[in-house]
C-alpha cells in the first residue's frame, strides 16, 4: 500500500462495511493495481510491485457497497436489541 494512502478517508468511505466488504474493498483494489501494472508494460520488461495508490483506493471504495442495506440494518437491530 502506497504511503499516500489517506485511510481516515477511505475509513468515512466505507461506513456501515462489514468486515468481509472490508476485505472485498482491499482485494479489489489490489487486484486493479496488479492489473495497472499489466495494463503498462511495454517491450522493455521491468519488473514493477503494484501499488495500491490512495487514488485507486478512494475509486475502488466509491464503486463497491456494502453488502447490507441500511434498511435491513435496521431490521436486524429491531430484531436483535
Amino acid at each position: 500500500m502506497a504511503s499516500d494512502v489517506d485511510l481516515a478517508a477511505v475509513a468515512h468511505m466505507t461506513a456501515g462495511f462489514s468486515g468481509a466488504n472490508l476485505q472485498a474493498l482491499l482485494s479489489d483494489a489490489q487486484l486493479a493495481a496488479v492489473h495497472e501494472v499489466l495494463d503498462n508494460v511495454d517491450t522493455h520488461w521491468q519488473e514493477k510491485t503494484p501499488l495500491i495508490t490512495d487514488a485507486l483506493l478512494k475509486f475502488t471504495a466509491s464503486v463497491v457497497r456494502p453488502s447490507v442495506s441500511d434498511e435491513e440494518k435496521r431490521r436486524l437491530c429491531n430484531i436483535y436489541s
